[in-house]
């Protein structure tokens, strides 16, 4: 598809953005449904800058990532309930120089366990942290029915997260994660991991001692790079059910590009595009 004067743009705003593979999702649907746009990375100086420049440059859509998803709210003209509810957007949508802000983090989780036969209603899920990807997780798994148990390190921040779900109707427990006991894991069905441990470079760290699992619990990691986190090495070995990161990627990344186009590219199309920039390939 050639790049020409009638091309729209669109892209993704972080820092660091260098690794981000937003890119490479984005740019084969356009080229599958033959929409005449493109898909770049940028590292914006200011975050109204960004915003101003969406306006001013009439960028159609941006995606939204680490350090920005909270600080954009402010900087927008309309938020979507649940991402308000959230607290953290994650995507943009330029309408006429009207930005409307969305999160998709949530829903690309609840189909990442989806599309691998893992139903969340009646279940129990632990989720390891308290930023951004925690908290939209949170809010829309609580939504289908599930139970939440808020884990980390930092007391006061997961209580954070449990008292913003408990002031919109959700109740969560919390536990750190120095205090989890078999017991406690005995009632967990799915773990989820939303912290950057076990990210390159730091490959060999697991946010979980291995022998908390067994092999009822299903275990995700939203890090897609390593492919397989250590965490996810010790759910291998432990006989239990696990989902990757690069599942919610693609599960999200559709649902962006379905906001932006109104078209949902097929799932194998995408992740056949990602593979050669996986260290293994995904089944």
């Amino acid at each position: 598809m050639d790049i020409n004067a009638r091309t729209e743009l669109y892209c993704i705003f972080g820092n660091p953005v260098g690794h981000s593979l937003s890119p490479i999702i984005h740019n084969t649907a356009f080229r599958n449904f033959n929409i005449n746009s493109v898909y770049m990375a940028f590292k914006p100086e200011s975050l109204a800058g960004a915003a101003a420049a969406m306006r001013s440059l009439n960028i159609k859509g941006a995606s939204i990532t680490i350090p920005y998803k909270t600080d954009i709210i402010s900087l927008i003209d309309k938020v979507h309930p649940l991402a308000l509810q959230i607290g953290a957007v994650n995507t943009l949508v330029n309408k006429d120089g009207l930005i409307e802000g969305y999160n998709t983090d949530g829903i690309g989780a609840v189909l990442a366990l989806e599309h691998s036969g893992i139903s969340l209603e009646n279940s129990r899920v632990m989720i390891i942290g308290n930023g951004g990807s925690a908290r939209a997780i949170a809010f829309t798994f609580l939504g289908k029915k599930a139970e939440v148990i808020i884990c980390g390190r930092n007391l006061s921040r997961i209580s954070e997260l449990s008292k913003s779900l408990k002031d919109t109707g959700f109740i969560a427990e919390t536990v750190i994660i120095d205090n989890i006991t078999s017991d406690i894991m005995k009632r967990v069905d799915i773990i989820i991991n939303t912290t950057p441990i076990g990210m390159s470079p730091q490959t060999s760290l697991s946010p979980l001692n291995a022998d908390l699992l067994s092999d009822h619990h299903t275990v995700f990691d939203i890090i897609y790079s390593p492919d397989t986190t250590e965490l996810l090495k010790h759910a291998i070995s432990k006989g239990c059910k696990t989902v990757k990161g690069i599942n919610m990627l693609i599960h999200q990344g559709i649902a962006q590009f379905e906001i932006w186009t109104g078209f949902k590219p097929p799932y194998e199309l995408i992740l056949d595009a990602l593979k050669p920039y996986l260290d293994v390939d995904n089944e």
